[in-house]
């Protein structure tokens, strides 16, 4: 097992920042390689998620090994590699991330585990209205680097859709620990966006935009 990740300064800040605001229990999924010699991270990411789920009778951890998932599990929470975290709490849609949560991203993963808690979002009235509206299936895959500044508002973003719809699926991927992955998505710069396999871009962008090419990539005009 790892050392502690988390300083102690850090785990107050936590505590009275965030899990101070906690509402309903969340549950982290956390989907480990059975060797971990060669996944870089996978100690330490389930050594993070322990310090965090330890710190709030709220939070719970569940861990599974990928490699003895069963496919209704996959399938289930549409699992497609290792390691990977599923946020499930009031969040209607599927929110995940692939690798670890650190850096830039780490506040913004806390960030989420509450709102999770809390089944809200910072999204202006008008773009929830729209985002409920959307009938088909939508993944959102948004690519990332722990030293990236404008990644963690994408991915927030992306996860805020898939909180107040079932129909969407928000992911992040940590793109150094998944450059197989990243290089079959052709991701040349971060926060880099792909919806539906369909449709993509780098940089960050506001909610509208990500909500017009949600449309785009389901074959649909979007009427503002």
């Amino acid at each position: 097992m790892a050392d502690q990740v988390l300083s102690d300064e850090d785990k107050k800040i936590i505590m009275n920042d965030y899990w101070a605001r906690l509402e309903d229990n969340v549950k982290l999924i956390y989907i480990n390689k059975k060797d971990s010699s060669n996944c870089q991270y996978c100690s330490l990411i389930k050594q993070l998620y322990t310090e965090l789920a330890s710190m709030s009778d709220k939070i719970s951890l569940e861990e599974y090994i990928y490699e003895d998932l069963d496919e209704d599990f996959k399938n289930k929470y549409r699992i497609r590699a290792a390691p990977v975290v599923v946020i499930e709490g009031r969040n209607k849609g599927l929110i995940k991330f692939y690798g670890i949560p650190s850096g830039m991203e780490f506040p913004s993963f806390i960030e989420t585990i509450v709102k999770a808690s809390k089944g809200e979002t910072d999204l202006p009235d008008n773009i929830v209205e729209e985002v409920k509206k959307i009938d088909k299936e939508v993944n959102i895959k948004v690519f990332v680097t722990p030293t990236c500044p404008y990644c963690p508002k994408m991915v927030s973003t992306s996860y805020m859709f898939a909180m107040i719809n079932e129909n969407i699926e928000a992911e992040a991927w940590e793109s150094i620990e998944f450059p197989e992955i990243a290089r079959d998505y052709s991701v040349q710069a971060v926060p880099k966006v792909v919806i539906n396999d369909e449709v993509s871009w780098e940089g960050m962008a506001p909610p509208d935009y990500l909500l017009h090419n949600i449309y785009h990539a389901l074959g649909e005009v979007h009427e503002h």
